[in-house]
């Protein structure tokens, strides 16, 4: 840089400070992918967070007697990693709807 100072944050990362504490977010690496589907499951140490897709263009889910889902990404976690992605998600749920309306199940 010009003036010699570095920045706080390399190229690709963002800063988020929550309770005093600076959390760099590098994405780097990340990777999307599209899920129509989800599902979890868990044992005593880890959550197993899984998605991937469904195509129901042939007919809806109610007309069919199975649907076939290929798996595309497992996310494992731990019980606290776990429990607070699930506060996220309820926080970010009722921002969504406060914003666009409720979404129905």
């Amino acid at each position: 840089m010009a003036d010699g100072k570095k920045d706080s944050v390399a190229k690709g990362t963002e800063a988020t400070t929550i309770n005093g504490m600076s959390i760099n977010w590098d994405d780097a690496k990340m990777e999307s992918v599209y899920a129509n589907i989800a599902t979890a499951t868990a044992n005593r140490e880890e959550f197993f967070l899984l998605f991937g897709t469904h195509q129901s263009w042939r007919g809806t889910e109610t007309e069919r007697k199975a649907i076939d889902v290929e798996l595309s990404k497992r996310i494992v976690m731990s019980p606290f990693a776990a429990k607070r992605l699930s506060v996220i998600l309820q926080h970010s749920m009722k921002a969504y709807e406060d914003q666009f309306g409720e979404v129905k199940l």
